[in-house]
């Protein structure tokens, strides 16, 4: 990642793979305030091996004293100095030049960095997370545990009390939109199979999509999905009603799977990243599952028990 340090305004930037400078917020990555700055003035880019500059403006770009010529790339050095027209206050120091990347910096202090991959990202840990990030084919997800939200380049994100700003440090293709048949899809048609071994020791998940079914395989999460699931069943023939059904203090769950606590929280984070990724976008949980101050409970969706070459039970449970 390649990093600028404006000394006079005490502000760092990130660059983007694209980034641009200038002083109309529509056109530029980085508002610069001075009046001699021109709306676009400058493009900083990386071109797969360096981060090279090109001048846009009509009161010149300057790197370490030279005027660049508009339309020309100049390639960057660590420590040169950007000018952007005469104003002082536009001097940026370039304090980095590595290859860009997806990340979080903490707005606060951006020399801390969480470099992300594509797969799972449990932060502030993995021990005890608060919220997962990961690739789903073009978009970035962040799963809050509450609910996951689409991420955009520049959103800041909230961990452990600290905001960390998302930088979209790669290109992503356009994903094409094709919209399904008969309207949007409603996810409550979705039905979740859980299929447990007699002596429960294996755990596997098929999803039914209409009459697609797709297999998730055996998953440890699954189990603990499963879990919640026999809970809110239990409850259903009991007679319990809806908004009561199916929950189960944290710290009792995780006795009953012989875990940790924080374990729970990286179950669920797994689980909903397998499904989200499985799924198509129209065909999305609104919520797998749903939390309450130290409780949790499985969503209200369809399922089925099998265990063994029997049916343990099925939700909407209806009496017989």
């Amino acid at each position: 990642m390649a990093v600028l340090h404006n000394k006079h305004l005490r502000r760092r930037v990130m660059l983007r793979p694209v980034h641009t400078f200038g002083r109309h917020p529509a056109s530029s990555r980085t508002v610069l305030q001075e009046a001699d700055v021109s709306k676009l003035h400058a493009v900083v880019r990386w071109n797969g091996a360096l981060w090279e500059i090109c001048d846009q403006s009509r009161n010149g770009t300057y790197v370490s004293g030279d005027k660049l010529q508009p339309g020309q790339w100049r390639v960057l050095q660590m420590g040169d100095v950007i000018r952007f027209a005469a104003s002082q206050q536009a001097q940026w120091t370039v304090m980095d030049l590595d290859a860009p990347c997806v990340c979080l910096f903490a707005v606060d202090e951006p020399s801390q960095i969480y470099v992300l991959g594509p797969d799972e990202n449990l932060l502030p840990s993995a021990n005890h997370p608060e919220v997962n990030l990961y690739r789903n084919e073009d978009q970035w997800l962040l799963d809050r545990m509450e609910r996951i939200d689409a991420l955009s380049d520049g959103d800041c994100v909230r961990i452990s009390g600290r905001m960390w700003e998302f930088v979209q440090g790669e290109t992503l293709d356009a994903t094409q939109e094709v919209s399904p048949p008969d309207g949007l899809l409603d996810a409550q048609l979705l039905q979740f199979d859980f299929r447990l071994s007699q002596n429960e020791e294996h755990a596997s998940l098929d999803v039914r999509v209409g009459q697609q079914v797709i297999s998730l395989g055996e998953r440890i999460h699954h189990y603990t999905l499963a879990t919640l699931a026999r809970q809110r069943l239990r409850d259903a023939r009991q007679g319990v009603d809806s908004p009561s059904q199916g929950w189960i203090a944290l710290d009792n769950l995780a006795r009953m799977l012989g875990v940790d606590p924080p374990y729970i929280n990286i179950q669920m984070f797994r689980a909903r990243q397998q499904i989200s990724r499985a799924l198509p976008p129209v065909r999305q949980p609104a919520s797998l599952f749903e939390r309450r101050r130290g409780e949790i409970r499985f969503g209200d969706h369809p399922f089925r028990i099998m265990k063994g070459v029997t049916e343990e039970g099925r939700f909407p449970y209806a009496l017989q």
